[in-house]
C-alpha cells in the first residue's frame, strides 16, 4: 500500500532511461524535469543521432509518474474533508489516518483492478489475428443515386425550425450524449485511475508519430503503487483520414470530404454508420481497453478498429480520460477547433511539441488562405450547375443560401476584375473586405449566415460529390483541398477578421489571387501558453530561437523561457565545417544582385569538382533555388565542367516532382554502394530533400551550401509578414531603424533556420562522420556563424572567417586520414 518512491534517484539519476545514457542525454533529461517542474516554457535543440526522443519520453513520463503520487496524495485529502463533513480538527489523528487509508486502499484496488484486466486482456485476445488485418481494400463508390447529392431542409434563423431541430439532433447534442454515455459506462471499478496531467507529444507527420510510439514501447518507468506493474497508457490520434475504415468514406482524397462525409452518413442516412453505433459504448471501452495493453500506433489502431468492427477515430478517445501520453499531428493540437472536437484538454498538461523548428510558419499556415480568380469562377460554374439540377428538390433554406453564396463569389469575381482591370492588383498591397463589395449589393449579405449555412447543412460536401461527377466541372483534382472548402474557409476569414491577420494580393505570371494571412501566431498559441503547465519546443536543429520569443510567446517574461542546446554525440574530429569564400580570383557571393556573374559561377564548379576529388562517398549540393540551380548547371555544360564532375561521380538531381523523390533516392544509394561508391545530389533548398531525408553514412560525406537561402524579398507573404512587423515595432514606440533592423533580423532569421535544417541531414548516428561546406564570404561574418546550430558552430574550423580553398582541401585529406588511423 505505499508508494514506489525514486523520486531523487529519477530526478537526478538515469530517469529510466532503458540504456546507459550519455552525458548529454542525462543533462538534456535534468533541463525538460526541472522545465516541467518549474512551470517553464523550453526550447530545446538535440542534434538527430543523440536520443533526443527517447530523453524526452525518459524526462516527462518520469516527472509525471513522480507528480501521479503526489497527485493521489492531495486528491485524498481533498475526498477526506469532501466526503466527512463531520469531520473536525478535534477528531483524533488515528481516526483521520485510518479514513485515508481506506479510501487510499480503495484508489488502489481500482489500479489493481484495472491492470489486472488488462493483462487478461492481452492473454485472450488475438492480438497476432488483429496485426495481419487490413482495412476493406475494395473501395466502394459513393451510390450515384441523385437523392444522395441533396442535403437535408436546411431551415435560416428566420424559420420556425423548431420542430425540425428537435427531429434531428445536431452533431453537437451527439456527441454530449455520447461523451455522457460513455462517462456512465467507464465508471466502474474496471478503470484506471485518471491521470492528473497528461504528456501530450505532437509532431509533424504521422511516421514520426509512429516512431514515437515505438521509442516509448521501449521503456518502462516505477509503478504508482508498490506491487503493481503499470502500464503506460499511450493514446495516439489522428484525422479521419488515417482512421476511418468506412469504404464509402474512406475512399475520398481529401481531409475535408472525408470530415463532411463521415458526419453526413451519420447524421442523413437512416442505418447511419455501421462502425459507430450510436449506443457502442461497451464496445468503445474494450476497444480502448485494448489499445492500453500495450503500445500501438495508428496503424495498430486501424487493424485493431476492423478487427472489433468499431470506428478507431471515435473509439480511441475512450481511453483519453485515464492516458498518461497522448500523440497527435500539428493540426490537431494546433486548431482549438480540433482539439475541442476531439476532447483533448491541454489544461496543466505537458505538451511537447517535435520538429518545432517551423511552428510558426505551421501555425500560419493552418490559419491562412488565397483564393484566385479562376477558382472563384470554378466554384460559381459549378453551384450554377448545381442549382439548375436541383432547384425543384431544394427547400426554400438551401435555395435562398446557395443564391447568396453565389452572389458572395460573384462579388468576389468582380471585384477582382476590376482590380485587374485597373491595375490596383499589385502583389503584396493590401486589400480592404469593404472595398470587395463596395459597388454591389453584396454587402448586405450577411456572411457570418451563409457561413454557418455551409457548416451546419454540409452542402459543400455534396456540390464537391456533383462537380467531381458531372462531365465539364471535373476540376477538384487540381487541388489537394476541394474549392468549395477553401470557398467556406475564406468566407469565415471575411466573415471574421481580426487584427491578428490581413487579406492582400498576389499576383504572379500564372494567377491573381487574394490571400488571407495570419500575421501574428501569437495570439492564436496564447490559448495553449496560458493554459499547459510547460511547453516544450524541440528539434535537432532550433536555431535562431530568438523569433519563438517575439513571435509565439511575447507576452511571456524571459525568465521564465528555458533555452538549452546540447552538443553531437560525435567525436570532434567526426566533423569539421569550413566557410568558404574565395576561389582564385572569385570572391563567392551569391546574393541576389551577383550571383549570376559568370565567372563566379564557372569558379564554384571549379571549386565543387575540387571537393569531389577529395572527398569519398556521396555529396550533398543544396542550392538556393531551382531556378539558380537550372541556371548554373547550364553554364557548367557550355563550358565543360558539368562534365568533369560525371567524370568523377555519378550525379543526381532533386526532381521538381516529389512523385520522383523516392525514385532518384533509390538510384543515388545504389551509385554510393556500388563498387566506384562515389556519386553527387544536387538539391534545392525548401525543396523535398532539405527536410525529414536521412543521408546517413556515405549517403553525406560531404554537404555543400551554395550561397544562403534568403526566401523571394518580393513574395506577397513575405513583404505582408515584413510590414506587420515594423509596423508593430513602431506601434511599440520603437524608431524607423528600429523597424527595418527588426525586419532584417527576421529575414535573416528565416535564411539561417533554412541553412541549419539543410546541413543538419549529415550527421544521423553518434558513429556518423561528414565534412560541411559553406560557400559564401558571409559564413565568416560573427553575425552569420553565431546563428548557426551549436553542434556545428562548434565544429567551424574558422571563426568569424573564412578559409582558404587550398587549406580546405588540405584539412579534408587530413580529415580522412585522421579517421582511418582511428578505425584501424
Amino acid at each position: 500500500m505505499s508508494y514506489n518512491s525514486n523520486e531523487t534517484n529519477d530526478k537526478h539519476g538515469k530517469f529510466n532511461h532503458p540504456f546507459e545514457p550519455y552525458d548529454i542525454q542525462l543533462e538534456l533529461m535534468r533541463s525538460i524535469y526541472d522545465a516541467i517542474d518549474n512551470y517553464k516554457i523550453g526550447i530545446f535543440e538535440s542534434p538527430t543521432g543523440t536520443g533526443k526522443t527517447l530523453s524526452i519520453i525518459c524526462s516527462t513520463m518520469t516527472w509525471l509518474r513522480n507528480n501521479k503520487k503526489r497527485a493521489i496524495e492531495k486528491k485524498l485529502t481533498q475526498n477526506e474533508s469532501d466526503s466527512d463533513p463531520s469531520s473536525s480538527d478535534d477528531e483524533p489523528e488515528w481516526v483521520r489516518n485510518a479514513y485515508n487509508s481506506n479510501l487510499l486502499h480503495g484508489v488502489e484496488a481500482r489500479a489493481h483492478e484495472y491492470e489486472t484486466l488488462l493483462n487478461d486482456l492481452e492473454k485472450t485476445y488475438d492480438h497476432t489475428h488483429l496485426e495481419n488485418l487490413e482495412a476493406p481494400t475494395k473501395r466502394t463508390k459513393i451510390s450515384s443515386n441523385e437523392d444522395q447529392l441533396l442535403p437535408v431542409d436546411y431551415h435560416s434563423d428566420t424559420e420556425d425550425s423548431k420542430s425540425v431541430e428537435s427531429a434531428k439532433l445536431s452533431k453537437e447534442v451527439i456527441e454530449l450524449l455520447s461523451r455522457v454515455e460513455q462517462r456512465d459506462n467507464a465508471s466502474g471499478s474496471e478503470e484506471g485511475f485518471e491521470c492528473p496531467n497528461k504528456i501530450i507529444f505532437s509532431s509533424r507527420t504521422h511516421s514520426q508519430l509512429s516512431q514515437f510510439a515505438h521509442q516509448l514501447g521501449l521503456t518502462s518507468f516505477n509503478p504508482t503503487f508498490e506491487g503493481i506493474p503499470e502500464r503506460i497508457k499511450f493514446v495516439p490520434l489522428a484525422s479521419r483520414k488515417q482512421l476511418c475504415i468506412h469504404p464509402r468514406v474512406s475512399h475520398l482524397t481529401s481531409l475535408e470530404s472525408i470530415n463532411e462525409a463521415c458526419i453526413d452518413l451519420q447524421q442523413n442516412t437512416k442505418e447511419g454508420c455501421t462502425f459507430n453505433p450510436k449506443h457502442g459504448s461497451t464496445l468503445k471501452k474494450k476497444f480502448s481497453d485494448l489499445s492500453f495493453t500495450k503500445i500501438h500506433d495508428i496503424e495498430d489502431l486501424g487493424s485493431l478498429g476492423t478487427g472489433l468492427r468499431i470506428c478507431p477515430y471515435y473509439s480511441v478517445r475512450h481511453g483519453l480520460k485515464s492516458a498518461e501520453v497522448i500523440a497527435c499531428p500539428y493540426q490537431i493540437l494546433l486548431q482549438k477547433s480540433a482539439r475541442e472536437m476531439l476532447n483533448v484538454d491541454v489544461d496543466d498538461a505537458i505538451i511537447v511539441i517535435d520538429e518545432a523548428h517551423n511552428l510558426i510558419d505551421t501555425i500560419i499556415s493552418l490559419y491562412s488562405v488565397s483564393i484566385n480568380l479562376l477558382e472563384i469562377e470554378m466554384v460559381i460554374k459549378g453551384v450554377k450547375h448545381y442549382l439548375k439540377k436541383f432547384m425543384k428538390k431544394l427547400n426554400s433554406g438551401n435555395r435562398i443560401n446557395l443564391m447568396k453564396l453565389l452572389k458572395l463569389c460573384q462579388s468576389i469575381q468582380n471585384f477582382i476584375d476590376k482590380s485587374i482591370y485597373q491595375k490596383e492588383a499589385r502583389s503584396g498591397s493590401e486589400v480592404i473586405v469593404s472595398e470587395i463589395f463596395g459597388d454591389t449589393t453584396g454587402d448586405l449579405i450577411n456572411i457570418y449566415k451563409v457561413e454557418k449555412f455551409l457548416e451546419k447543412s454540409k452542402i459543400a460536401y455534396k456540390i464537391d460529390t456533383y462537380m467531381e461527377k458531372e462531365e465539364g466541372l471535373d476540376f477538384t483534382k487540381k487541388s489537394s483541398s476541394p474549392l468549395l472548402f477553401k470557398i467556406t474557409k475564406f468566407l469565415k476569414c471575411l466573415a471574421n477578421p481580426s487584427d491578428e491577420g490581413r487579406f492582400f494580393w498576389n499576383v504572379t505570371k500564372d494567377k491573381t489571387a487574394i490571400d488571407y494571412l495570419l500575421l501574428d501566431p501569437s495570439e492564436i498559441f496564447r490559448d495553449i501558453v496560458s493554459k499547459c503547465r510547460c511547453l516544450i519546443l524541440c528539434g535537432g536543429t532550433m536555431e535562431p530561437t530568438d523569433d519563438f520569443k517575439k513571435y509565439l510567446f511575447p507576452y511571456v517574461p524571459s525568465q521564465s523561457i528555458k533555452k538549452f542546446s546540447c552538443d553531437h554525440i560525435i567525436p570532434d574530429k567526426n566533423l569539421i565545417v569550413f566557410p568558404i569564400g574565395k576561389y582564385g580570383n572569385s570572391v563567392f557571393e551569391f546574393s541576389y544582385e551577383k550571383r549570376s556573374d559568370l565567372n563566379m559561377i564557372l569558379n564554384l564548379g571549379n571549386a565543387i569538382n575540387g571537393i569531389c576529388e577529395k572527398t569519398k562517398g556521396g555529396a550533398v549540393v543544396f542550392f538556393p533555388s531551382y531556378r539558380y540551380l537550372n541556371e548554373v548547371k547550364a553554364h557548367w555544360q557550355t563550358h565543360g565542367i558539368l562534365r568533369s564532375i560525371e567524370n568523377r561521380r555519378t550525379v543526381y538531381y532533386e526532381p521538381t516532382d516529389s512523385a520522383d523523390v523516392t525514385q532518384i533516392l533509390n538510384s543515388y544509394r545504389t551509385s554510393i554502394e556500388s563498387d566506384n561508391g562515389l556519386a553527387i545530389l544536387f538539391a534545392v533548398v525548401g525543396g523535398k530533400l532539405s527536410e525529414g531525408i536521412n543521408f546517413a553514412d556515405d549517403l553525406a560525406r560531404a554537404v555543400i551550401m551554395v550561397g544562403m537561402p534568403y526566401p523571394n524579398s518580393t513574395s506577397a507573404d513575405l513583404i505582408a509578414r515584413k510590414e506587420f512587423i515594423e509596423k508593430t515595432v513602431l506601434e511599440e514606440n520603437g524608431s524607423v531603424k528600429d523597424a527595418k533592423i527588426a525586419s532584417k533580423i527576421f529575414y535573416d532569421n528565416l535564411c539561417m533556420r533554412a541553412v541549419n535544417q539543410s546541413i543538419g541531414r549529415s550527421i544521423r548516428h553518434k558513429d556518423d562522420s561528414s565534412l560541411i561546406y559553406l560557400i559564401d564570404q558571409r559564413y565568416g561574418y560573427e553575425s552569420v556563424q553565431s546563428k548557426l546550430s551549436g553542434w556545428v558552430k562548434k565544429r567551424l574550423y574558422n571563426k568569424n572567417s573564412c578559409t582558404y580553398f587550398n587549406k580546405v582541401l588540405e584539412e579534408t585529406t587530413r580529415f580522412y586520414h585522421a579517421l582511418n588511423t582511428a578505425n584501424k
